[in-house]
């Protein structure tokens, strides 16, 4: 696997970040990853479910994949943006649930997905290729996680 030199993953990721979204933003990861070059794509599934709301989040690993349980309130995300590292042709799958309508979007996955309010909405990230990724809401602009393929 080819490395890249930290300062060129420094700036692919402010340059993701920038890409999506202006104003204030959550944290960004503080361990900076060194990825492999390439773009991701994946195989996407998205379904918006009907399951009772909750306060607590969770993740979860399987045979099948990592499952995570993401909430937001206000500009509040938990659990705290943190990075995720999804191994290539694993899947990852989120349920967010917001307090308020906005837009889930997963750079690199090419994922749009509306999210209404308290209604959690589920998606299915598959690694393609090696990168990092964020996951974010558009309204207002908030990273969720960072997944880097690896």
């Amino acid at each position: 696997m080819r490395r890249l030199p930290l300062g060129a993953v420094v700036a692919a990721t402010a340059l993701t970040m920038a890409a999506c979204s202006s104003g204030s933003r959550a944290p960004a990861p503080t361990t900076p990853p060194t990825t492999s070059a390439g773009a991701s794509s994946t195989t996407t599934e998205s379904s918006t479910t009907a399951r009772s709301s909750s306060t607590s989040t969770s993740s979860t690993s399987t045979a099948a994949g990592r499952s995570i349980d993401i909430t937001v309130k206000g500009s509040t995300v938990t659990p705290p943006p943190a990075q995720v590292d999804l191994p290539v042709g694993a899947k990852l799958t989120l349920t967010v649930t917001s307090d308020h309508d906005d837009e889930l979007h997963a750079h690199g996955f090419e994922v749009e997905q509306d999210i209404k309010a308290g209604v959690p909405t589920t998606i299915t990230l598959t690694g393609k290729d090696s990168g990092v990724f964020d996951v974010e809401l558009h309204e207002p602009a908030l990273t969720l996680l960072t997944v880097a393929v690896r």
